[in-house]
């Protein structure tokens, strides 16, 4: 368990965290899907895992590595560099699995079309039934269920091996190069996104899975991140005094 926040930017010890929980809940939805478990289910679990993700990636792209110079190790490896190598490789793992869901889905129509012909050859009266997602989930193909589970197993991996890389070489590097308040602003922009019709998409999420001392550390830094709000407005409203 998580007891401080040394800097602002330790919040990703806790998302990852959070994460790899919702990662490993969704891959073993996918493993009971292997033997006709509920692909609706999955599929809900897998959306929100990869938008996370996915908004990670990009946001750490974009405001944590991006404004940061890069070290070379001593085995030669650039942290930086090779972090969003591995976010392209998260990505790429995510559209495959999307690719696999098409997949499924569409052996799901076809399986339910053909049924819908046969009882109304048959005259029978519960068409409507066989629209249903829970009859037409039987007809997705054993094989197409198997590679659904390992791609979002690799998926699994990837993502763990990659916030293993992240903590290890790249928030050092971050804290070495970056203030107080830029860790701050870093650690905002991964748990707020500013372009969302609802920006505490991210931040809910994460309270909401955590407990105890943990949910009050993002508590705290939430707080932190509304009174530099505050304060930027203020300002901005002073030199919108000013300039009038």
């Amino acid at each position: 368990q998580i007891t401080r926040l040394e800097s602002p930017i330790d919040v990703m010890y806790l998302m990852h965290k959070e994460y790899m929980e919702h990662s490993n809940f969704t891959e073993n939805l996918a493993l009971e899907a292997q033997d006709g478990g509920d692909l609706a289910a999955f599929k809900a679990n897998l959306d929100a895992w990869l938008k996370h993700l996915l908004y990670h990636a990009q946001t750490e792209d974009k405001y944590m590595t991006g404004p940061l110079k890069d070290k070379i190790l001593q085995d030669g490896r650039e942290p930086l560099k090779a972090n969003e190598v591995e976010h392209d490789e998260l990505r790429q793992f995510g559209g495959s699995v999307l690719e696999l869901l098409d997949q499924a889905s569409a052996e799901n129509v076809l399986a339910s079309e053909e049924e819908e012909h046969a009882k109304l050859m048959e005259k029978v009266d519960q068409v409507e039934e066989a629209a249903g997602d829970a009859i037409a989930e039987r007809f997705v193909k054993p094989r197409t269920r198997r590679h659904l589970y390992r791609s979002v197993m690799e998926l699994r991996v990837s993502e763990f091996d990659h916030f293993e890389n992240e903590e290890a070489f790249v928030l050092p590097i971050v804290k070495e190069q970056m203030s107080s308040s830029e860790e701050l602003e870093c650690s905002r922009r991964l748990l707020i996104d500013d372009d969302s019709d609802q920006p505490r998409w991210i931040i809910d999420f994460i309270i909401d899975q955590l407990e105890g001392v943990e949910k009050q550390l993002v508590m705290d830094l939430d707080k932190q991140f509304q009174s530099k709000t505050k304060k930027l407005s203020f300002f901005q409203s002073l030199l919108a005094r000013f300039f009038d």
